[in-house]
């Protein structure tokens, strides 16, 4: 008797785990029957949530208004969860190679494999596996090799899909500029400010094109941007003391994916303009930018696309940008009331 006891508590005890076991990956990926899809509020911070397919399962992703009035996730592509720290290891997600999309590739378990020919997105079929050696994933370098298919049926030489239209239409992997602007209007200057953004970017390092040996996972972050670069692809490097949205490395290199959804969104700054009656004039601008604001300007910053700060003098609420060079600009005022207000402004 007590032994048929002995293996009814087992057989109940093994069932209560599979239960657990089950509850945990439900909770991990958040429960997606409990998303609604709804899109974050107007406010940087405000936080949403989007439901999508991904490695053959349905997820429930947080998303979140950033400073730049945009929708972007709120965790990378194959996290758990949203960062708790900068290097909580279940939000570190996948490490995609610069071109490619959730094939597998990116499971930082993933097998490796020989480049394949030809070594290009439309020379991937059946490939799964993390390319490493020599020669090196995609590495022709050209200058006109995008990351932007919708789906398969866009892949083509020059063309990889991008891993973000999974989520929807409107969804598409950050461009450089993208990074240049959270950089600049979230302050991002380190892993530690990374993490404290309201994207909760954490440091997961990357994987090698060489032998697929991570790096500084826990201690650095890399985010992959749409863009080419002289090396292979362009992407956000943020170090220990310094953050980069300019910086580019091979495209064999394994990074992080972060998602960006800028069409449904009225800028934040829109809506504080609005909000708080400041208005900036003419735009486009041939140099000279006029500030109008209910309550007095301590201060205004002006960065360029990749977040380099630009000289201009301010006076008699005025802003002088007849010394820079023509092109996009943000131009970031800070209020004697605490707020502070940024917009894009075309010079030229």
């Amino acid at each position: 008797m007590f032994e048929n006891l002995y293996f009814v508590m087992r057989k109940l005890s093994a069932g209560m785990m599979l239960i657990l076991i089950a509850l945990n990956g439900l909770y991990a990926q958040g429960n997606p029957q409990n998303c609604t899809n709804a899109d974050p509020g107007n406010n940087p911070g405000d936080v949403g949530c989007v439901k999508f397919a991904y490695q053959g399962q349905t997820v429930s992703y947080t998303t979140v208004r950033a400073n730049d009035g945009k929708i972007w996730l709120q965790q990378n592509l194959g996290s758990s969860k949203v960062a708790s720290s900068l290097d909580d290891e279940a939000s570190y997600g996948d490490l995609f190679q610069w071109g490619r999309w959730d094939d597998g590739h990116q499971l930082r378990n993933s097998a490796t494999v020989s480049a394949p020919t030809p070594n290009r997105p439309d020379g991937l079929a059946g490939v799964s596996s993390y390319i490493i050696g020599t020669p090196a994933w995609w590495s022709t370098l050209e200058a006109n090799d995008e990351w932007t298919a919708k789906n398969i049926d866009g892949l083509g030489k020059t063309v990889g899909v991008d891993p973000c239209k999974a989520i929807g239409a409107n969804w598409r992997m950050p461009t450089q500029a993208d990074w240049a602007s959270i950089v600049s209007l979230e302050s991002v200057t380190a892993p530690a400010s990374a993490y404290s953004s309201h994207l909760k970017l954490p440091a997961g390092g990357y994987r090698s094109s060489s032998d697929a040996g991570f790096t500084f996972v826990g201690k650095r972050g890399y985010f992959w941007s749409s863009d080419v670069s002289g090396l292979g692809g362009k992407y956000l490097y943020v170090g220990t003391i310094s953050a980069n949205a300019s910086a580019g490395a091979p495209r064999g290199q394994g990074a992080s994916v972060r998602c960006i959804k800028p069409t449904s969104a009225l800028a934040t700054s829109e809506v504080r303009l609005n909000h708080n009656s400041i208005g900036m004039y003419p735009n486009p601008t041939k140099g000279i930018l006029t500030i109008k604001a209910d309550s007095s300007i301590e201060s205004i910053m002006i960065t360029n696309t990749v977040g380099q700060k630009m000289d201009a003098g301010f006076s008699n609420d005025q802003v002088n940008m007849t010394g820079l060079p023509d092109g996009l600009y943000i131009v970031e005022i800070k209020l004697k009331n605490g707020q502070t207000v940024s917009k894009k402004i075309i010079k030229g």
